[in-house]
């Protein structure tokens, strides 16, 4: 028996996806430890952020060279919009106007292909993160100038590298070949996509998120926005799984954080957490939702703290980080279950 569990416990780990793992931590490991070893550290942190955004465009599941292209056009679309995003850093209104027409285009988009959906979504964040930044971050985490711009691109282009480079050297054994980009394409001309009512309902509640934290002075509106673009699907219950599973693993990681941050301030150790979280995030995307919120949860608070490091740390951001995800799953709940109210009362009429 216990030979038998072995052997299972074994199969169970060759099935994670370490290809994933093994690109998640190369793309968001080497400029950050550039990033420190130069003394550039903000702009380590930027040019992650961009590889963060293009490495899940690069996990998708389709021919290497569609990934690839997706990876560049993905890079470019994501800087193009975090840059129009940052003309509007003093106009909520533009601000919340954008996220609607970019966010209803992103929900109209779903269903179409993996890649087109990850990078339109993605596209919405990049213009939250340069029309927030100040709000996101604060005035003294990331020096905002020219070259700020051209920082994300970089981190976004070196996950292309790592692309090309994968597919150079385990071209038969690494990449896998799924559905093509071009079939996305052809759902969206023949118009198979997820349909107005989610376009609708997708852009609503992200513009929602954002107008709301303004006028309720919400810290961190970023983070509520955020939460909204990343778990809504055109599904209410799926999407309800989804939120609640992002509470506990923002929790999870929340508290993970603060036994990391109050037992060291090494720079060097914290930067090694991030490693270590790096990997988990597409593991968890693939086995277990819950994990993946906790390693995004413990990457992203630990590089802040990084930055703060000089002024204390992030401790008082962390409950601000529980809060902000917590009111996004909250919204995104409602918005869908509003949506879609047939699907709550097919599940009612069936419990009884």
């Amino acid at each position: 028996m216990r030979h038998i569990q072995l052997q299972q416990a074994w199969l169970n780990l060759k099935s994670l996806p370490w290809d994933n793992a093994v690109r998640y931590m190369l793309s968001i490991g080497i400029p950050l430890i550039t990033g420190s070893a130069t003394g550039l550290l903000r702009y380590g942190v930027v040019a992650v952020i961009g590889s963060m955004y293009v490495v899940s465009i690069a996990n998708v599941d389709a021919p290497p060279k569609d990934r690839l292209l997706s990876t560049l056009v993905g890079s470019v679309l994501i800087t193009g919009c975090a840059q129009l995003g940052s003309f509007l850093t003093d106009s909520p209104e533009l601000i919340a106007l954008g996220v609607l027409v970019l966010g209803t285009t992103a929900g109209w988009l779903h269903s179409t292909h993996m890649a087109i959906e990850i990078m339109v979504r993605f596209a919405v964040l990049g213009f939250l993160f340069g029309a927030l930044q100040l709000a996101a971050f604060g005035t003294q985490l990331i020096a905002i100038d020219e070259r700020v711009i051209f920082i994300f691109l970089a981190g976004g282009l070196w996950t292309s590298i790592i692309i090309a480079l994968e597919h150079w050297l385990f071209r038969v054994n690494r990449l896998t070949a799924g559905a093509a980009v071009s079939e996305g394409w052809q759902r969206i001309q023949s118009n198979q996509t997820a349909g107005l009512r989610f376009a609708l309902c997708y852009g609503i509640v992200a513009t929602s998120a954002v107008g709301g934290s303004f006028l309720l002075h919400l810290p961190r509106p970023f983070w509520v926005a955020a939460t909204t673009l990343l778990v809504m699907k055109p599904d209410s219950r799926a999407t309800v799984q989804r939120t609640s599973q992002r509470i506990v693993g923002t929790l999870i990681g929340v508290l993970l954080v603060e036994a990391m941050i109050t037992s060291t301030n090494s720079p060097n150790l914290l930067i090694a957490y991030i490693l270590l979280a790096a990997p988990l995030i597409p593991i968890g995307l693939a086995k277990n939702y819950t994990l993946c919120c906790a390693a995004v949860t413990v990457l992203v608070m630990v590089m802040i703290d990084l930055l703060m490091l000089n002024q204390g740390g992030d401790r008082a951001l962390l409950p601000v980080r529980f809060y902000a995800t917590l009111v996004g799953c909250v919204l995104t709940a409602l918005g869908t279950a509003i949506t879609y109210p047939e699907l709550w009362l097919h599940k009612k009429e069936r419990d009884s």
